[in-house]
């Protein structure tokens, strides 16, 4: 080949280069365009899985107020309690029932995912389908007791009995989890629509504390009774300890045996991702991916943070993209795993 050949062959090649890169640029610009299109002037419904009041009902309602200005066409968020049990109702009609469009999140339970291997009778949905958008909080979850009650400390739990109120997710499932694995001596007053609602009978008497709640639920709506001490932290169920609570202590460090320790990592695992929003499955991606980009945004704005700490509200994010790979990550969890703690929550009724 002459040079003069080889000088055109390069040139033709460059732009060939040229041309796709003008086109990819193109497309890109184009859907932005339809993404900002298809979000101008529309509302987004927030389903929030938990009663109004409560932790995560205060975490997805300030979320709401800044989330719009981050999505392309600014839409308006519509926040809508459904109250259930581990958040299922939102999680199943998400699943079913929502339209793909970008149009309906939901502010879940992230327990959803667990249950939905242990439970697929009531969990109807594979967790690896939904679109995890992000997480505002890796959550620490505690067991927390009236200061008077016969249990203050969960080393009392292996002799004593403490009634707790539960309201399904973590409330029920951990209490029932050590119950069965490490011999605990909980029990559980189920029924209870948040844990606002379980910590108002903790006060009226009716059960002396709650078996799961987030740190960052007892911060946003205990403080006072937590500061004047008239409830106390009776154990943490973190994979780690809380750098906030160093003498609370750590359920995991209860366990003499590998198979209790992979046990109780089924239901545990999911605080890794404890304040999640999914969205239905076959979200187009390029929806996809900007409900992810503008959540992350949000997380860090400073407004939203200002706010948040101004509502006492801890933010520590995980982004969709890493929640989509812990969850596919439950899914390999061992079978005899899931046997086992599938036979510990049906005997419990859960």
């Amino acid at each position: 080949m002459t040079a003069a050949k080889t000088r055109a062959v390069e040139q033709y090649g460059k732009l060939i280069v040229c041309l796709a890169l003008m086109l990819m640029m193109a497309l890109s610009h184009a859907s932005a365009q339809s993404v900002e299109e298809h979000f101008r002037g529309k509302e987004i419904r927030l389903l929030i899985g938990s009663s109004a009041g409560g932790g995560y009902d205060t975490f997805a309602r300030t979320i709401a107020q800044h989330w719009g200005k981050h999505i392309p066409g600014n839409p308006i968020f519509v926040p809508q309690n459904l109250p259930g049990p581990m958040s299922l109702p939102v999680a199943n009609r998400i699943f079913s029932n929502s339209p793909n469009d970008g149009l309906t999140i939901g502010a879940v339970n992230p327990q959803i995912a667990s249950d939905a291997i242990l439970h697929p009778d009531r969990a109807r949905f594979d967790a690896r389908k939904f679109v995890w958008i992000g997480s505002a909080l890796r959550e620490t979850q505690l067991m927390i007791a009236n200061a008077d009650a016969p249990v203050v400390t969960f080393a009392d739990a292996f002799s004593r009995e403490l009634i707790l109120g539960g309201s399904g997710g973590a409330s029920d499932t951990f209490p029932t989890a050590t119950n069965a694995i490490l011999g605990t001596k909980f029990k559980i007053v189920a029924g209870y629509k948040g844990t606002r609602e379980a910590h108002l009978a903790m006060q009226r008497g009716e059960v002396q504390g709650i078996g799961g709640i987030t740190w960052a639920s007892v911060k946003a709506t205990m403080g006072e009774p937590l500061a004047a001490k008239k409830i106390v932290v009776v154990a943490q169920y973190g994979l780690n300890k809380h750098p906030d609570l160093p003498d609370v202590p750590h359920v995991l460090s209860f366990t003499k045996t590998e198979d209790q320790r992979a046990a109780l990592l089924l239901p545990l695992a999911t605080q890794e991702f404890g304040r999640p929003y999914i969205a239905p499955p076959d979200l187009p991606p390029a929806i996809a991916q900007a409900l992810r980009t503008s959540f992350w945004a949000t997380m860090h704005d400073p407004e939203f943070l200002a706010d948040a700490k101004a509502r006492g509200l801890d933010i520590d994010p995980a982004s969709g993209e890493e929640i989509q790979r812990l969850v596919e990550q439950l899914y390999n969890t061992p079978a005899a795993v899931v046997e086992r703690m599938r036979a510990v929550y049906s005997q419990a009724g859960q």
